[in-house]
């Protein structure tokens, strides 16, 4: 994956005007004769969502949980309520809230379900967020999704309302699929026209024309082991939560699913697997949530072949070490292209490690959507689990006008390649995103026991700048719930997991280990106070730093 620079974050913002451009001709091209209103809906398309009860009486006594701010309406309408922020505002929306509804499948859940819809027609022309293409996609997806609850009891009136909002929905959606610029955006809206064309009567054309541009997404958008462009675990998942009913849809027509989005989605799923640690929850890299495992039972259930996760994933630039009940996975790749580049972290040679239900070493995760003002800190290096040369992130941020206008704050100047090198257990890997600034490689070497009760590693700083004497702290964030005693030698450090094992941590020479603060998002939109091991060094004194961790089978001593 090349780097990207500030140079070609401009070309890219030229190419991007260009595209547009072409794609509003080819549009010209495709013209429908105007539709009526859709006659009815075949069927409901399948959801990965669970419902909750609890969010259900929530949402019946006018409390809207979402995206981590909750409102209270009083009896007020949610979409005539000030937001709280832009992401609570996309999130309702979005209407994802509304299959908790289903959980008490009543003919009252049908009568609030519509109240709300009524409500969304009445307020939604006064929201700019409502009408954004993405968030289109998800609230006719969840419409259709939800149309039994809708329907269910409806009078003709309130069908009719229903039925042509989903018309408008679609044509909307179709007339800006073609100059949808590439992101996350353009494959919502190509599969929601999908699974609303293969839903709804006398809709397969749309649906066989929206099906092409969909195949062309995913090729782009897709990587050969199955990982997301992004490189983020979570948007994995919520590419998985669109493509999963499209292909559902599909068969429930009794249509072919075409071969490579079949493929496509055969392969997402082990990937997937690949970043739930042993905890069974998702792994936090580049600004993912640690989505909880029912969430991700939801696409596991539609995983026909059941197949095991990779351990080499180049392409996506990752490596999992695993072995009985610890799970390690290692950052190898650099930042993602600018349109998927907007919540990668400089995490380069970043480890997670889980062992059981209890995560021991992590990463910070997404602090800007818990407070915007943490969203440069959450993505520097520092808070990843990795090393950092003179407290400088291995990639930067946009940051000034236009540019973040342009590009919003995108992830670049990272490093241009990263050498990767694995035999069983062990991998060893190099980036050179210090090599610019410092003339500095850096190089991790881990090793997992095959009973997964230790892990080695080594740090190391290559460059004949380290005679330059450039300052270095090796940074490991460890898990919430996790109590440290560090020994007064300051080489040695116990960690007291929740089950009452103990956890060994020691530099095997060298500087020494200090304790600091640290937080981290623990749940979506969650953070929760914690500590770091940070080993601090120089590179004319201490250019490699070995470390290790193991399963400690001995009491704490008196004088940890």
């Amino acid at each position: 994956m090349p780097q990207t620079t500030l140079a070609s974050l401009l070309g890219y913002g030229a190419r991007r005007t260009l595209d547009r451009i072409v794609a509003t001709l080819r549009a010209s091209l495709w013209r429908r004769p105007a539709a009526g209103i859709p006659h009815r809906v075949l069927f409901a398309p399948e959801t990965l969502a669970e419902a909750d009860a609890a969010v259900a009486g929530d949402i019946y006594a006018g409390v809207f949980a979402l995206a981590g701010q909750s409102v209270d309406t009083g009896g007020r309408s949610p979409f005539s309520a000030d937001p709280p922020s832009e992401e609570w505002a996309v999130a309702l929306h979005g209407f994802g809230w509304l299959h908790h509804l289903e959980a008490n499948a009543t003919e009252l859940s049908s009568t609030n379900a519509r109240a709300l819809v009524d409500e969304w027609f009445a307020h939604a022309s006064v929201s700019e967020v409502a009408h954004r293409p993405g968030v289109t996609a998800e609230r006719l997806l969840n419409w259709l999704v939800q149309s039994p609850l809708l329907l269910n009891g409806a009078d003709p009136a309130f069908r009719q309302r229903y039925m042509r909002a989903l018309g408008r929905h679609m044509r909307r959606l179709e007339r800006t699929l073609p100059s949808q610029p590439r992101g996350m955006a353009r494959l919502k809206v190509a599969a929601a026209l999908v699974v609303a064309g293969t839903s709804i009567a006398n809709e397969q054309r749309l649906a066989r024309w929206a099906l092409g541009i969909l195949g062309d997404v995913v090729a782009a958008d897709i990587l050969p082991d199955g990982g997301h462009v992004s490189r983020s675990p979570e948007t994995l998942f919520e590419a998985l939560a669109f493509l999963i009913p499209v292909r559902e849809a599909l068969a429930r027509r009794q249509q072919a699913v075409p071969e490579p989005l079949r493929e496509c989605v055969d392969r997402m799923l082990p990937m997937l697997r690949f970043f739930v640690h042993s905890d069974g929850a998702l792994a936090t890299f580049h600004g993912a949530r640690p989505l909880p495992p029912s969430t991700l039972e939801g696409a596991f259930a539609y995983d026909d072949v059941g197949g095991a996760p990779i351990e080499n994933a180049r392409y996506s630039g990752y490596q999992r070490l695993a072995a009985d009940r610890t799970v390690v996975l290692l950052d190898t790749g650099v930042a993602p292209p600018p349109p998927f580049a907007g919540r990668a972290h400089a995490s380069a040679l970043a480890i997670e490690m889980s062992h059981g239900p209890h995560r021991l070493f992590v990463s910070c995760g997404a602090l800007g959507d818990l407070r915007e003002e943490w969203t440069a800190v959450g993505r520097a290096t520092a808070a990843q689990s990795t090393l950092v040369v003179d407290d400088t992130s291995s990639a930067r941020l946009v940051s000034r006008w236009p540019l973040v206008r342009w590009f919003g704050p995108t992830l670049y100047a990272g490093p241009t390649a990263v050498d990767v090198r694995r035999s069983a257990l062990t991998v060893k890997a190099a980036h050179d995103g210090y090599v610019s600034a410092f003339g500095l490689t850096h190089e991790r070497r881990i090793t997992l026991g095959e009973d997964g009760l230790a892990l080695i590693g080594e740090d190391q700083l290559i460059g004949q700048d380290r005679l330059d004497g450039r300052p270095f702290a090796i940074r490991f964030h460890v898990g919430p719930e996790v109590k440290l005693k560090i020994e007064k030698s300051r080489k040695k450090v116990l960690l007291v997991l929740p089950d009452g094992s103990i956890w060994l941590f020691a530099v095997d020479q060298g500087p020494q280990i200090a304790v600091e603060e640290s937080i981290l998002v623990n749940a979506p939109y969650r953070a929760r106070r914690t500590s770091q091991l940070v080993i601090s060094g120089n590179t004319l004194t201490d250019d490699t730093v070995r470390w290790h961790i193991a399963r400690h089978a001995q009491p704490v001593s008196d004088d940890a």
